[in-house]
């Protein structure tokens, strides 16, 4: 199943119909449901600093939700970023047959750059300043080395519109919710940059930014074998 994250009962309009997909609000007025087993999610604040995160966390501690072999996630914005739109479950299946990860947004930033940092690193750099040194002070507790494909990759999957096998995710969840609690907790130069910056899409959402990369991080990590579909972004 993958799973359409919105927020508000507005966004239901753009919600899309097919067999593959299912909706998942984000908030408790939409998603009744939302916090069993997530307590952690009866925060706004929180809710706020994991948007898309959240559902995957519920999904991880909810596993009887959703018994297909494999999980995915999008959103409700989705159509703003990427036309692929599957029909049924069995296009999905037969995608993860041959590759270890379907991602329908990915970005092509070999032809980034920002001083000495290349890449995926430095397309991060540029969106959120400061994301390049608080990823680093983040990972470094748990002896996690940013690995080279992650400044010299050629692709990177955005971090929530993909699909994989629910062994794997169930992987990442694993991997990334101790990395995830450890950066909410701690205090850094880069939230508070990002918290003052005057765009109202920004604010609280520091965590998010860095989740979107800690997802490329893993995925690097595991070296998964990618079937991209839809367009390849230019970054």
């Amino acid at each position: 199943m993958i799973h359409q994250c919105y927020f508000l009962a507005d966004h239901q309009s753009r919600l899309f119909g097919h067999e593959p997909y299912r909706p998942f609000g984000l908030e408790p007025d939409t998603n009744p449901s939302l916090l069993v087993n997530c307590p952690e999610l009866a925060a706004p604040d929180v809710r706020l600093a994991l948007v898309e995160y959240g559902a995957m966390l519920h999904q991880w501690r909810n596993s009887d939700l959703d018994t297909d072999p494999w999980i995915g996630f999008t959103s409700y914005r989705q159509l703003d970023k990427s036309p692929v739109v599957f029909n049924s479950k069995d296009e999905v299946r037969e995608l993860l047959d041959a590759a270890d990860l379907v991602a329908w947004y990915v970005w092509d930033v070999s032809r980034v750059r920002l001083g000495w940092l290349r890449g995926a690193a430095a397309q991060a750099e540029l969106s959120s300043p400061r994301l390049h040194a608080f990823t680093n002070d983040v990972l470094r507790p748990f002896g996690i080395t940013i690995p080279a494909a992650y400044f010299d990759g050629t692709e990177i999957p955005f971090a929530n519109y993909w699909a994989m096998s629910r062994e794997k995710f169930d992987d990442f969840m694993a991997w990334s919710w101790p990395v995830i609690q450890h950066a909410m907790l701690i205090d850094h130069p880069y939230k508070v940059h990002v918290h003052q910056l005057n765009r109202l899409d920004h604010k609280g959402k520091s965590i998010g930014y860095f989740m979107e990369r800690l997802f490329v991080i893993w995925t690097k990590l595991r070296r998964l074998k990618t079937a991209v579909v839809g367009p390849v972004v230019v970054a």
